[in-house]
C-alpha cells in the first residue's frame, strides 16, 4: 500500500499545481516553477508504474 500512497501523494500535488495555474494567481516565474514541479511528479509516477511498483486494483 505504500506505493499506492506514493502515487496518490504525487498526483494530489499535481492536481494542486493545476488548480494554482488555472486560477492565474502566479506570475510567469512561479508558473514555470510549478509546471516543472508537476512534470517531475508525473515522471516519478510513470517510473513507479513502469517498474511495476504500483498495485492494480479492480473497481466494482
Amino acid at each position: 500500500m505504500a506505493n499506492d500512497q506514493e502515487i496518490h501523494d504525487r498526483l494530489s500535488r499535481v492536481e494542486e499545481i493545476i488548480e494554482q495555474l488555472d486560477a492565474d494567481e502566479c506570475d510567469l516565474d512561479e508558473g514555470t516553477r510549478l509546471h516543472e514541479e508537476g512534470q517531475e511528479f508525473l515522471a516519478e509516477v510513470r517510473e513507479i508504474l513502469d517498474n511495476g511498483r504500483g498495485d492494480v486494483v479492480e473497481l466494482e
